[in-house]
């Protein structure tokens, strides 16, 4: 036999596993020894640190409780002599003591540098104070005096460290070369019976299984080279079962083949069918789910097995909570009557459908889980083994169907009542006048001069009740800007509960954003329904007004509005309202208050709401109160920038030039004529009448072309059947743009009245008025 070579010795123990192992095990031992050593050696330094750290800690506090009177007598000598005594502690490099506004009293020795370690510390209390002596219990801060700062120095530290590190280096450099020492002792004597049953395992794998390996020794690589031995017999005999078996499997495999081949098309149609199946059934539960009505899915013993999400959204009432079908009739109709009933319509609807007839429907009135109640049409059908229950809302419809009735009769009645309006504005305004102009020509210590006074306030009383008749109607168009609702809401309760023993809760977010509304007209509808609550309460009680921001997109609001709004409710505890008077509430001249009540309160509020484009909902229960629902546009655009009241001033002053005494009134009232003619004339004006725009046109351009201009025009601005003021006035600006002109109707509320400067004229005047206020306007100009 050969004898090999050094270096092939060499390779061989490298490749050997006893090198290997010997080999990870130094590395190893040495990594744990090395990583040992560093963290003990860390610790120490760190566990050094910590101690002196704390030391100097405690020689602060000590220092800081020395000098606790001098620093606040501020003694530098004193300060000096303490610091110069803590300087000679050992390693103590530097000393600082600061007054509590931060100047330095004093610094001894070097506080630079990264080998140093600082510790500060606050004086506080009261230096006559008798301190605590240390462990005695906790000191109170007191009064900021001033800061102690000490600075160490960390040689010693890095010394003994140094020190320490080498012990422990040589410690474990000798625990390290004795562990390997055993090690190679114990591998030794292991590997020798492992290589031989190394050499038995590589002939089994070469498939030699007649040859045995030699069992050296009892221990576990000699059982294991016996079991081995065992393991090559056992493979021996089982090589020729295995090449009997191996003809039976290649037959066997042939046909298990075909058979998976046929197994694979069945399961690709069966995949294909389960995946057209589910795809259909999600597409039908999206469909469900997007159903503007309430879907139930129940088994024929009743157990709910399916809600979509209508119902949840629209009852309240999650799937977890109803069970069954009769627990959801119990939580929709909870009186036992008619809960009674409703079960039977349903079962002689589900008898009807499985009879062949056509779906039979029936209305249910259901409780939702908030309180409120919804109409609806309920039909069933049967599919396979379930019941389905069809459930349709006709709340909203109804409530749209019975508002758009109602705005129509609110629309023709307030066109009506505008009409009656102006024209009792017109009648009143001969009364007024005729009284206000007899009374000039009676003492006032005659008996009928009090008499016409009394007259004139029935008279100015009348007009009010025209002015309410107006505000609504749906002429008087809203003058919106924007306008602050809390301010708004704060002064009508205020203003309806003063007096009264009702109680008042404002719940207004500080962050509601203004309304684009008319701030006289909001105003009137706050005070009519604040007024309402308090009437409603007269044994005393709490109104409650929320306020929130509400949009569309969040959340459902009545019809039609679209887009954001705020919600203001206004909840009273007083009698609520009976349900014959529901329908009624908001229709002119109806008032359940006969001694106090116009019946135009309700009707006008509502008028005034829809004409901002807004809606207004009530809710009430007999004997518990009314809570009354507004909704308001948000403010989201500029407003065109008035024109300034100094400019309109500057054109009256301008157009003053050159005025005669000359005056046209056109009226289409006669009466008010004449009235006009006569008061005018006894102040010394000259006046013309006429009775339509045409003819105010044609005798003003006729008058300027003469040479005997008008000083002003008083213009009526509604004209039957005719050219009313609007339009005169700009047909005699367009002649003469300096011309004075003075707008004249019933309608006060009209926008031409309250912007009359915007067309064109330079005053108003509203019927009715006596001999003053027409004399008045002429003077001002």
């Amino acid at each position: 036999m050969d004898t090999p070579s050094p270096a092939g010795r060499l390779g061989a123990l490298r490749s050997s596993f006893q090198y290997k192992l010997f080999l990870r095990f130094t590395l190893f031992s040495a990594l744990i020894t090395i990583v040992c050593v560093t963290l003990f050696v860390l610790h120490q330094i760190n566990q050094n640190k910590r101690h002196a750290a704390e030391m100097l800690r405690l020689q602060a506090h000590a220092l800081a409780d020395s000098v606790r009177l001098p620093l606040y007598a501020e003694n530098t000598d004193l300060l000096q002599s303490h610091a110069r005594q803590a300087l000679t502690l050992p390693e103590i490099r530097g000393v600082e003591i600061a007054a509590a506004s931060g100047r330095i009293m004093v610094r001894l020795g070097t506080n630079a540098g990264a080998d140093l370690i600082q510790q500060s510390v606050q004086v506080r209390g009261n230096p006559l104070t008798v301190l605590p002596e240390p462990g005695q219990g906790e000191q109170r801060p007191g009064e900021l005096i001033g800061e102690v700062r000490l600075f160490r120095g960390t040689r010693d530290l890095w010394r003994e460290g140094r020190r320490l590190a080498f012990l422990s280096v040589v410690l474990a450099t000798a625990s390290w070369l004795f562990i390997l020492f055993s090690c190679y002792l114990i591998l030794k004597r292991v590997t020798a019976s492992f290589n031989s049953l190394m050499q038995g395992l590589e002939n089994v794998h070469c498939g030699d299984y007649v040859s045995r390996i030699a069992v050296l020794s009892d221990d576990e690589p000699g059982r294991a080279s016996a079991s081995l031995n065992d393991l090559a017999e056992s493979l021996r005999q089982r090589e020729e079962e295995n090449r009997r078996l191996h003809a039976e499997l290649l037959a066997a495999m042939e046909f298990e083949i075909a058979s998976k081949q046929q197994l694979v098309t069945i399961n690709l149609d069966l995949e294909k069918e389960i995946e057209q199946r589910t795809q259909a059934r999600q597409e039908l539960k999206n469909l469900v789910e997007q159903l503007p009505m309430g879907i139930v899915w129940s088994d024929e013993r009743g157990g709910v097995e399916y809600l979509n999400a209508f119902m949840t959204k629209s009852f309240g009432y999650r799937q977890d909570e109803v069970q069954d079908v009769d627990q959801l009739l119990a939580l929709l109709c909870p009186e036992p009557e008619y809960r009674e009933k409703v079960a039977g319509k349903r079962r002689a609807a589900i008898e009807a459908w499985e009879q062949g007839n056509r779906v039979t429907f029936f209305e249910v009135n259901a409780l939702c889980k908030d309180g409120t109640v919804k109409h609806l049409n309920c039909s069933n059908q049967r599919s396979g083994a379930r019941i389905v229950d069809i459930m349709i809302d006709m709340t909203e419809r109804e409530l749209l169907q019975q508002q758009i009735v109602r705005n129509q009769k609110l629309e023709s009645i307030g066109v009506l009542a505008g009409g009656i309006a102006h024209n009792f504005n017109n009648a009143l305004t001969g009364v007024l006048g005729y009284i206000s102009f007899a009374k000039k020509f009676i003492d006032p210590s005659h008996n009928s001069h009090e008499l016409l006074q009394q007259a004139e306030k029935a008279t100015m009383r009348a007009a009010g009740f025209a002015n309410q008749l107006l505000s609504f109607a749906k002429g008087g168009a809203p003058l919106r800007k924007a306008v602050p609702v809390a301010r708004l809401v704060e002064e009508s309760v205020q203003l309806a509960t003063r007096g009264s023993n009702v109680t008042c809760l404002l719940d207004l977010s500080p962050e509601l954003p203004p309304v684009y509304v008319d701030d006289g007209q909001i105003r009137q509808a706050f005070n009519c329904i604040c007024i309402n609550a308090v009437q409603s309460m007269p044994d005393g009680g709490t109104l409650t007004v929320r306020g929130r921001m509400v949009s569309t997109d969040a959340e459902r609001l009545p019809a039609p509005l679209s887009g954001c709004y705020v919600e203001l409710s206004f909840q009273d505890e007083g009698c609520g309202i009976r349900d014959e008077h529901k329908s009624s509430i908001f229709t002119p001249y109806f008032t359940t208050k006969a001694a106090l009540g116009t019946g135009l309160g309700l009707a006008t509020v509502h008028s005034i709401i829809t004409r901002h484009g807004g809606v207004i909902t009530f809710d009430t229960l007999l004997g518990k109160g009314t809570t009354f629902t507004l909704y308001l546009p948000v403010f989201c655009i500029e407003s065109a920038q008035p024109k300034l009241e100094a400019d309109a001033e500057r054109d009256a002053q301008q157009a003053l030039v050159g005025c005669s005494r000359r005056v046209l009134v056109m009226d289409d009232e006669e009466m008010i004529r004449l009235l006009a003619a006569k008061v005018l004339a006894a102040k010394g004006y000259e006046v013309t009448l006429c009775a339509s725009g045409d003819e105010a046109v044609a005798m003003y351009g006729r008058a300027s072309k003469e040479g005997t201009p008008f000083l002003a025009a008083i213009l009526d601005l509604t004209v039957p059947n005719g050219m009313g003021g609007k339009e005169a006035a700009r047909l005699i600006l367009a002649q003469d743009p300096a011309a004075r002109l003075i707008v004249s109707s019933g309608y006060s509320n009209d926008e031409v009245m309250d912007s009359y400067r915007d067309y064109g004229f330079c005053g108003s005047v509203v019927k009715p008025y006596d001999s003053d206020k027409l004399c008045g306007v002429l003077e001002a100009l």
